[in-house]
């Protein structure tokens, strides 16, 4: 955890290897343009220091995983299998327990008319900045370079320039989140579609219960109010595509809360989650999208922490194998396309049917009775 906490690994030069540039400088085989843990994961799976393929992380914040921006759930291993049938790497999810907050054993479900369900779904809470923290850790442990507080703010063929330093690299990864530089620097990239703004705190009180809350109605269009125990913590927050008043909504939601228990607000946060869809290209000659930057997000309910995760395992896997990008493109076609085009139809048919109340209604049931793995997952 110290690395994380450290202004930056100052080792210079990239060495000598098959993707190598030179031995001068600032060059480097791979630069990864954020550490959150699509980055990160995707230096880990690298592997630097055994392949020989010189990694450096550039990341914008001064400490890795703070400011929080996540609501802090994740699925167990053999729900991301179960949506991904095709990977095999259980130690991507094989987390320490500093890193988990609480196991989920339920969803309960609150729908207009006073109607709810709960669903039996399992998965965990856990501390953004812990794992961001740890997985950034792993990263710099199996050889990665880096330096914090260096936003880039522009890209050129292979240059990548922060406010301060210039870097050469023979393979730019973009894992920078929705509004990615690295995406927007190249054309062959489509932007990220129906950025959903959301807003959350971080509450400490009385949240001891093993499920979460997920309330969808009128005051949410185009989204929901969460309320996610952890273990003497919540995170509690709005998401809505239908206005940019996701702040005050969440205050209104607060003060309702209030009335029913106390509790003491010990961060805010927010930003914005894509929930248009994985994009359609991922890779194009030396630059690779991964995690948010690409759209690895459940579009039906906004879930993506898994998905940056495991694309950053997928894309580490070949860079590490020195197999061209287009094999990456190739992997996420294959492997987790399916899934998320699933899950953007089924957030489709959601905003279609919450146009009229007792349609949606009727669509909850479903889910009801199908399974609620459908929803949760895509």
């Amino acid at each position: 955890m110290n690395a994380a906490k450290s202004g930056g690994h100052r080792a210079e030069g990239g060495g000598q290897s098959l993707y190598a540039l030179g031995s001068m400088s600032l060059k480097y085989d791979v630069i990864i343009v954020g550490a959150g843990p699509a980055g990160s994961a995707t230096a880990r799976y690298i592997e630097p220091r055994r392949s020989g393929i010189s990694v450096l992380m550039l990341e914008s914040r001064r400490r890795v995983g703070l400011p929080i921006q996540c609501g802090e759930a994740l699925p167990h291993y053999r729900d991301v299998k179960m949506v991904f049938p095709r990977i095999d790497c259980p130690e991507v999810f094989d987390l320490p327990r500093h890193v988990i907050a609480s196991e989920i054993h339920g969803i309960k479900f609150v729908l207009p008319r006073g109607k709810s369900y709960f669903a039996e779904v399992t998965g965990r809470m856990f501390y953004r900045d812990r794992l961001d923290q740890y997985l950034f850790a792993q990263a710099v442990a199996a050889g990665a370079d880096y330096r914090l507080h260096a936003r880039v703010h522009k890209i050129d063929g292979h240059r990548v320039f922060t406010a301060t330093e210039k870097f050469e690299g023979n393979i730019t990864v973009g894992a920078d989140g929705p509004n990615s530089t690295v995406s927007a620097s190249f054309q062959a990239f489509s932007p990220n579609r129906d950025l959903t703004p959301c807003a959350f705190v971080i509450a400490e009180g009385d949240f001891f219960e093993q499920h979460i809350e997920l309330c969808v109605d009128q005051r949410f269009p185009g989204g929901y109010f969460w309320l996610f125990n952890k273990n003497g913590e919540a995170n509690i927050g709005v998401g809505m595509r239908g206005t940019k008043n996701v702040r005050g909504v969440l205050n209104g939601m607060l003060r309702e809360l209030t009335r029913q228990q106390g509790f003491k607000i010990k961060m805010t946060g927010g930003g914005v989650v894509p929930l248009g869809g994985l994009k359609k290209r991922v890779a194009w000659q030396h630059v690779a999208l991964v995690g948010d930057a690409a759209g690895m997000v459940f579009p039906s309910n906004g879930g993506g922490t898994a998905q940056a995760m495991l694309g950053g395992y997928l894309l580490g896997e070949i860079i590490r194998a020195r197999l061209p990008l287009v094999e990456y493109q190739r992997r996420v076609d294959e492997i987790m396309r399916p899934a998320l085009n699933k899950s953007l139809r089924a957030r489709q048919l959601i905003d279609l049917a919450r146009r009229q109340e007792s349609l949606f209604l009727a669509l909850m049931r479903l889910y009801d009775w199908r399974g609620w793995e459908s929803f949760i997952v895509g």
